[in-house]
């Protein structure tokens, strides 16, 4: 990496995947890991199966900060470390948030899109006498897409 902890990665054959979950900041935190790198601490303080090491934090563990309680102890500890104020929202909740935005872009998605087409492109591929405009051209026949995109099924 960029060298800023006392760490090392190796990569390895086998992608790592996994659910992790402890305890930090006396928080419940849970995760996800995906990565092929395999990280090991020469030193720092422990943080969820990383490290610290003054002022940078690293680990492995995706979506920590999605754990509310986490994310306000976290952050009041980095902006104690920076030297600045920080008083975290007590209400705010990751999940409503994204709960919230993924509707609103599903309601936009309806709002705005011909999903009807959207699905035939999915079951059909690209309809053979679609005209395509390159960047800078003129129009031309499309490609023929229907190998890539003709056999895909999805669930509805």
């Amino acid at each position: 990496g960029l060298g800023l902890l006392p760490a090392t990665v190796e990569f390895a054959a086998e992608k790592t995947l996994g659910r992790p979950s402890g305890v930090a900041y006396g928080c419940r935190v849970e995760a996800y890991e995906i990565h092929h790198g395999v990280v090991t601490a020469h030193g720092g303080e422990p943080f969820l199966d990383g490290c610290r090491s003054g002022s940078v934090w690293g680990t492995t563990w995706h979506g920590a900060l999605e754990n509310d309680d986490f994310r306000r102890a976290f952050l009041a500890d980095v902006a104690a470390v920076s030297g600045r104020d920080f008083v975290p929202a007590p209400d705010v909740s990751f999940a409503a948030l994204r709960q919230e935005r993924l509707d609103a872009l599903g309601d936009m998605v309806e709002r705005h899109l011909d999903t009807g087409a959207l699905l035939r492109l999915l079951d059909g591929g690209v309809p053979r006498d679609l005209p395509v405009l390159p960047p800078g051209g003129s129009l031309r026949e499309a490609p023929d897409f229907s190998q890539n995109f003709g056999q895909r099924k999805h669930g509805r």
